[in-house]
């Protein structure tokens, strides 16, 4: 991978985890009370947001730019959520949140 795909990880991990701690602690919204009211589609780990644009990079493969922005931004998704639940999290909660969607 070309760090094109490399930098689109990076913004998108630092990106996501920024969203995800600002609505989490300075916000207040627990994850119990963001389910609460949320569609279902929010309520999933962002992670499995990157399937549909593992997808589409496959079907794109010959748009090199494009491929390489879609791969990017699903593997900072998928870095994202594990940062945030297995190091984040344990540190300031003392568990991993880890729940089902």
């Amino acid at each position: 991978m070309r760090s094109a795909t490399w930098a689109w990880a990076g913004g998108t991990t630092l990106a996501a985890e920024a969203v995800t701690l600002f609505t989490r602690f300075a916000v207040g919204v627990s994850a119990v009370e963001f389910n609460r009211t949320a569609p279902l589609m929010l309520q999933m780990h962002h992670m499995f947001w990157s399937v549909p644009l593992f997808a589409a990079a496959a079907v794109l493969w010959r748009f090199q730019g494009l491929r390489r922005a879609l791969l990017g931004i699903g593997i900072g998704l998928v870095a994202s959520d594990l940062l945030h639940h297995f190091i984040v999290l344990p540190i300031l909660v003392g568990n991993t949140g880890w729940h089902w969607p």
